[in-house]
């Protein structure tokens, strides 16, 4: 070892030209040739051969050899021609996985929700099997919107803004008193299904086109008659496309519908029917009681119809108990049936059967969704008209009724200006019967 030094200054100073390198293993024989270890320091110090010099110095040093070029060769060029075939399988890999799960996601929520279409599918099957009547005459199946997208096909454009809208357009009515559509009786007279053309209902409502499909919402206002400016304040406020309702025993009916009719109003007939708590609570003269026979409430039903002429249906005033009773609201709405005209449903009750009786009849009804000052303030008239709004995109069609507060008259006035840009339109109570699942 202590010779080193000495033959490192020999080789420096030597001027010869170098040498080719020799295979690295050549250090580990045990016979070099003469000047192998004077070639391998001179290859160190010319550069010639990293691998050639550290294989010889290992050896010389008794430590072990490190890698050299040629090892790290191995890594180089030809080493990253036989990763890619691996990095490209790799990557594949994960391609595969991540569409195995996307799949799986995708197949798990279809059966998650699997239950909630179905029930979706039979609501509006249900819907379709109803059959609406146009006022024109005539009837042609119901188109019952999807609930997966609600209101998809009702989730309507707003109507071109040169086209009228039918809350806007002024209407004249037929005349509230048709004699081929009125039947004599001792009550007085009464409405007639006549031998050929539309039913009554279809001759006194306010017409509607029935291509429009915009989410529609009714208003009925409620329990009118009782007082002139009562009266003259909603034919002030209300657009002409909410249907009114008077009470069947209120003074000078006729005039009142006939004042209603002539502003382009639907009219309803309000016939009161037993609450619970009677005779305590009394909806007044005439009331409809489950403890009376059949043709009883049936002549209380007629004289309540003769006493005015033009409406378009009936509805109930109160009626928590009545409504709730089967066999004598059968045999009420039977009546109506007869007489050519529809059924609307305050829905005072969760337990009310009008719906499904009137369904079985074939009786057009409907059925109130949202009582619009259930809390009479601006706050309360806005939420449950928000409502209105939400369950009419939901179900295509939206019934409210309403009583005529000036609260009531203030908040409905300034919600309906804004309908037509919010893509919904306000339609009379004739343009939605048949268009809700019975209760």
């Amino acid at each position: 070892m202590a010779a080193l030094p000495t033959r490192l200054k020999a080789l420096v100073s030597r001027q010869s030209t170098p040498r080719k390198t020799k295979p690295a293993k050549a250090a580990k024989t045990t016979k070099r040739k003469k000047g192998g270890d004077d070639d391998a320091f001179e290859a160190l110090l010319a550069g010639a051969d990293e691998d050639a010099s550290a294989d010889v110095l290992a050896a010389r040093l008794g430590v072990p050899k490190r890698a050299g070029r040629a090892g790290v060769a191995a890594t180089g060029p030809a080493g990253d021609d036989a990763e890619k075939p691996r990095r490209r399988l790799n990557l594949f890999a994960v391609a595969v996985a991540l569409t195995v799960v996307a799949v799986a996601g995708t197949v798990a929520w279809l059966a998650a929700t699997a239950e909630e279409t179905a029930a979706a599918r039979r609501k509006a099957s249900i819907l379709a099997d109803i059959p609406v009547t146009l006022p024109q005459g005539g009837a042609r199946p119901v188109e019952a919107p999807h609930a997966a997208a609600p209101a998809a096909e009702s989730a309507a454009k707003p109507a071109a803004a040169h086209d009228p809208d039918p809350m806007d357009v002024a209407v004249k009515l037929a005349p509230s008193r048709n004699e081929d559509l009125l039947e004599k009786t001792r009550a007085g007279y009464l409405p007639r299904m006549p031998a050929k053309g539309p039913a009554p209902w279809q001759a006194y409502s306010r017409p509607f086109p029935q291509d429009d499909k915009r989410p529609r919402i009714a208003l009925v206002m409620a329990d009118l008659g009782w007082s002139p400016t009562a009266l003259e304040k909603v034919l002030a406020r209300m657009p002409a496309t909410v249907t009114l309702a008077f009470a069947a025993g209120a003074p000078n009916l006729q005039k009142a519908v006939d004042q209603a009719r002539s502003d382009g109003h639907e009219v309803l007939l309000q016939v009161p029917m037993e609450p619970q708590g009677f005779p305590q609570n009394d909806p007044g003269p005439g009331t409809l009681l489950t403890s009376l026979p059949d043709e009883k409430n049936v002549d209380r039903l007629e004289t309540a119809m003769a006493s005015a002429t033009g409406y378009v249906g009936l509805t109930n005033l109160t009626g928590t108990k009545f409504l709730a009773s089967h066999d004598s609201l059968q045999t009420v709405l039977r009546q109506v049936q007869r007489r050519g005209l529809i059924y609307i449903d305050s829905w005072p009750t969760t337990a009310s059967q009008a719906t499904r009786i009137a369904t079985q009849l074939g009786l057009p009804r409907a059925v109130s969704d949202v009582q619009v000052d259930r809390s009479p303030s601006d706050a309360g008239v806005a939420a449950q008209l928000a409502e209105l709004e939400r369950l009419a995109k939901l179900n295509g069609v939206a019934v409210g009724y309403a009583q005529p507060y000036p609260v009531t008259l203030e908040g409905i006035a300034r919600w309906a200006v804004g309908l037509r840009d919010r893509g919904i339109v306000l339609a009379p109570v004739t343009a939605v019967v048949n268009r809700q699942a019975d209760r």
